[in-house]
This record gives C-alpha cells, sequence and structure tokens, in this order.
C-alpha cells in the first residue's frame, strides 16, 4: 500500500537456544501512531532494535519507504528519517538545553521546526540554559524526545519513553505525542497502561515473543487473555 511506512514481516530472531521473537509482523503507516505494549521480557526493545538495525533478525525482513534496513548501520537509518529515543535518557549533561536541542539537528538541511519550537513542544521552554545534567528524570526523557524530534523524522520510535515518570509527567506526556500526531508516524513501545489507555490508538500485544493480540486500544483493554498476561495470571 502506499501510505505504509514501515513494514516488519515474519520477524524472528534467535540467541542460541533462545527464541526471543517469533514471526513477528507490523505495519506502521504515513502519520500513524501506534503502540506496543507487553510484559516484562516480551520482546518488546528486542523488536525495537530490530526495527532500528541494532539487532539484525534471523528470520523475516524490515523495510522502511520500501527500503531492506534490516542490519543497516545506525547512521544510514537514521539518514532514511527514523529516530529513535531510548529507555534511559542519553543527552549531553555539561551542555544546556537548548544546546542539546541544537547539536542534535546538527547537519539537519533546512530545519523547518525552530530550536524554540522544539523547547516549547517538550515543556521546557524555561529550562533552556539549564545545564542537561541538572534536569529531573522526567524533563531529561523529554528533552531526549526532543533531540529525536530535532532531526525532523518520518518516523519517531520510543522506548518507555514515561519510564520513570510521575504520573502526571506520563500524562502530559501522552498528551505531547498527541500533539504531534498527523505530523509523522510514532511507535511507542510501553510498559504502563495509563499512558497507552491515554493514548488510545492501534496497539500490538507481545508476550513471550510472540503477538498475543493487536488492533484498537480499547478492544485490547477489554481482552481477556490481555488481562490474564498483565495480571501475570500466564
Amino acid at each position: 500500500m502506499s501510505d505504509v511506512l514501515l513494514q516488519a514481516e515474519n520477524v524472528g530472531i534467535r540467541f542460541g537456544g533462545l527464541q526471543a521473537l517469533e514471526a513477528l509482523n507490523l505495519t506502521v503507516r504515513d502519520k500513524e501512531l501506534c503502540c506496543i505494549i507487553g510484559p516484562n521480557g516480551a520482546g518488546k526493545s528486542t523488536f525495537l532494535n530490530v526495527l532500528t538495525g541494532t539487532l539484525r533478525p534471523t528470520s523475516g525482513s524490515v523495510r522502511f519507504l520500501g527500503h531492506d534496513i534490516a542490519g543497516l548501520p545506525l547512521h544510514r537509518i537514521a539518514r532514511l528519517g527514523i529516530a529513535r529515543k531510548f529507555q534511559i535518557p542519553s543527552v549531553f549533561p555539561s551542555l544546556s538545553v537548548e544546546d542539546n536541542l541544537k547539536v542534535a539537528r546538527w547537519g539537519v538541511p533546512s530545519p523547518v521546526r525552530p530550536v524554540g519550537e522544539l523547547l516549547e513542544l517538550v515543556a521546557l521552554t524555561d529550562r533552556a540554559a539549564t545545564l542537561a545534567g541538572e534536569l529531573a528524570h522526567g524533563q531529561k526523557q523529554w528533552l531526549e524526545i526532543g533531540m529525536a524530534l530535532a532531526i525532523e523524522p518520518r518516523l519517531l520510535l520510543l522506548d518507555e519513553p514515561t519510564a520513570g515518570m510521575t504520573p502526571q509527567e506520563t500524562l502530559a506526556t501522552a498528551e505531547m505525542l498527541l500533539r504531534l500526531k498527523g505530523e509523522f508516524s510514532i511507535v511507542a513501545v510501553e510498559h504502563d497502561i495509563r499512558f497507552v489507555r491515554a493514548l488510545n490508538c492501534e496497539t500490538l500485544v507481545l508476550h513471550q515473543g510472540r503477538r498475543l493480540r493487536s488492533g484498537p486500544f480499547h478492544d485490547i483493554e477489554t481482552d481477556e487473555m490481555v488481562r490474564d498476561v498483565y495480571l501475570g495470571r500466564r
């Protein structure tokens, strides 16, 4: 389909005798917002590592804008228009918030979004001159989201963007992504159901490296199998 941005088909990955992912499929369309959820150890971050080229799949394929990106170097994947925010914030602590954003966008030809707008988007306008190392944990998470946005991606991949956040920060992060919805594609890997509920988008549920369920979140939330997995009954 012409609006398909990312297509992962029958993706599997094995570490020795461990089958970490098995026959996973994911289609992300242009400007779509979707989530990948599952309990700890479900394979969420491993799948994201495959989608960003950090890990080469043992089987299956990953295509972005028609290009096979499985195993490509990270810088080539970034140049295609994929940005990733890691689970643990990775910022330049000795630089100001504003300078972190300027460094992140270095080399971006004719950027459309000014740094001031990025600061506003991630709720850090009043901390622009603050050293990144002095920010609270949630604010560092927001700064790294801003740094990913700075390269003006076609696809933004977020690995547990609300990890360690307060409930208020978690809701604010969901509202931030909803404001960005429709500008580019976003895939959020998350464990926090409150965050996913706030996004209320297409959701893929993983369990033990396999697809458990997929569909609109309001269907996922009421699914008995999903509830059992999250409550540890399976």
